[in-house]
């Protein structure tokens, strides 16, 4: 049972009415793809159409809003570059705050004509023990989604998720909306394992890696993360403490989304190094070479906090740590009560600084 809602920007003008969203959409399309045909075939509409509700738009609105250059596809005037930016703008603010009472609805809706309870939706940076469970069926109530940490955070902010999973860097200030998220009350914060990271080379390690200073040698093949994960964002800060410029690093664009996909490059011979948990090692002809440790964190909606589903979620995760190398319990010394709130960022740094 999914509820979605549709947001539509329609213009009464001269005696027409405008469908500004989709007019919007073709205009976006036009200006991705170079061509009205691309950006037609994008939306499913005919060619003839397309032209059709351009052409009505721009009388109506006395400007020509796409340029057509024979031979050399479209390209959109100032006005339709204007006119695009504008919906999409509304259509952001409309379904940012429509985001609450939506879920409000569906909460209500669900509790009223579905017999089952939702699912509780965690979106979380790739760990070794969250699959562990989930694949043991130890997380029924969850709904497990795995992306990127600031995407996890983002979908959290944004009431599409119910708990953010992602890992702890030290600067935490200087993440995007970070600080927000720890002075916002509907969120409590929870720290709940440490995780040991490190330089994964082939057995033997053949080319003599003993840091991430060798991460710039020219006989060094490196495989990376994908960008915004908690990992990547962690080597990211490593290079930057130790003055490293990324790009003198031969393979850091070449990006893999979860902690085995990388370690499996190293043991296949795809690339000589990659940065990783020494977990994601176990079983494989790989070396591990210790760098840090770091938190992983949870962060959700602050009603949940005291929900049963949570607390089975943390025993589930805590029982699971033993079987997994590099991986113990978060020793957070808390400030107050059971939950981390938001507003000490002095106490975040020290979870850190404790590793």
């Amino acid at each position: 049972m999914v509820l979605r809602v549709h947001i539509g920007v329609d213009w009464e003008i001269g005696g027409l009415t405008l469908d500004l969203a989709t007019i919007a959409q073709l205009l976006e399309g036009i200006a991705a793809t170079g061509t009205v045909r691309a950006a037609a075939d994008q939306l499913g509409i005919s060619y003839r159409n397309v032209w059709g509700k351009l052409d009505a738009a721009e009388a109506a609105l006395g400007q020509q809003l796409v340029i057509k250059n024979k031979g050399h596809g479209s390209v959109l005037t100032q006005a339709g570059e204007q006119l695009k930016n504008l919906v999409a703008k509304l259509t952001l603010n409309l379904r940012s705050n429509a985001l609450t009472d939506q879920e409000e609805f569906e909460n209500s809706f669900r509790n009223t004509f579905s017999s089952e309870p939702r699912k509780l939706r965690l979106a979380c940076s790739h760990d070794i023990v969250f699959e562990d469970c989930a694949q043991a069926g130890l997380l029924p109530d969850w709904d497990i989604r795995n992306m990127g940490s600031q995407k996890a955070i983002d979908a959290l902010r944004a009431g599409t998720v119910d708990m953010a999973g992602f890992h702890l860097l030290e600067k935490v200030a200087s993440q995007p909306g970070m600080k927000e998220l720890w002075n916002d009350p509907r969120f409590f914060v929870e720290p709940i394992m440490r995780r040991e990271l490190g330089l994964v080379v082939a057995i033997g390690n053949p080319l003599k890696i003993q840091s991430i200073e060798d991460l710039v040698r020219p006989d060094v093949v490196f495989i990376n993360r994908q960008g915004k994960s908690g990992t990547r964002q962690r080597l990211d800060e490593l290079l930057k403490s130790k003055g490293i410029d990324p790009k003198d690093i031969r393979g850091y664009l070449h990006e893999e989304f979860t902690q085995y996909s990388v370690v499996l490059a190293v043991a296949a011979g795809a690339a000589n190094v990659t940065f990783a948990l020494r977990s994601a090692t176990t079983g494989l002809a790989v070396e591990f070479i210790p760098v840090g440790k770091e938190n992983y964190c949870v962060c959700g909606k602050i009603e949940i906090s005291t929900d049963a589903r949570f607390q089975n979620l943390l025993k589930q995760v805590t029982n699971r740590l033993v079987k997994h190398e590099g991986y113990t319990k978060s020793q957070v010394k808390q400030e107050s009560g059971v939950y981390v709130r938001a507003t000490p960022l002095a106490s975040v740094a020290q979870w850190v600084s404790a590793s």
